[in-house]
């Protein structure tokens, strides 16, 4: 007896249920969000187009006079989340500063405390891990410390 209300109850669950197929569609988005930062007439975040470019990012965000554009590769497609620091064009008298993100081991090895197996650490965890997006990220390769970060800080740039 207490059989029927029960199975009336599961019948009358079950005709509840939307049986329709679950769309991926929905759930996929055309757009990705990256921040812009440093020498640009609008910092922030800007959404963009799967598949968009860094060039993309910098025409959204306003490339200034004072903008240094040649350590970034404005065809770099890029990621959701991605953070993308322009520097701004240095005096003639500053010291150049090396980019983490795209010097080779004989640029790394100008820095002290650098060697060539250090260096070649530093362009094998970029490679792994992408370009760094703070100068802070330089100290998760293994040999670098806070101590040998603070000796090369001021040389160094994203």
């Amino acid at each position: 007896m207490k059989k029927l209300p029960v199975f009336l109850i599961l019948i009358l669950l079950s005709l509840s249920v939307d049986l329709k197929p679950l769309s991926f569609d929905s759930m996929r988005s055309d757009q990705i969000s990256v921040i812009v930062k440093g020498a640009v007439e609008h910092q922030g975040e800007y959404d963009l187009q799967m598949y968009s470019t860094v060039e993309n990012a910098l025409e959204a965000a306003g490339i200034t006079d004072a903008s240094d554009l040649s350590a970034i590769n404005p065809s770099l497609v890029l990621k959701d989340h991605d953070v993308i620091y322009v520097p701004e064009k240095k005096n003639e008298e500053e010291k150049s500063r090396i980019s983490i993100n795209t010097a080779g081991i004989e640029e790394l090895c100008t820095l002290k405390g650098i060697g060539p197996s250090t260096a070649e650490r530093i362009i094998a965890f970029r490679e792994e891990n992408g370009l760094f997006q703070s100068i802070e990220d330089l100290m998760r390769v293994k040999g670098i410390g806070e101590s040998r970060f603070e000796k090369i800080r001021d040389d160094i740039c994203l």
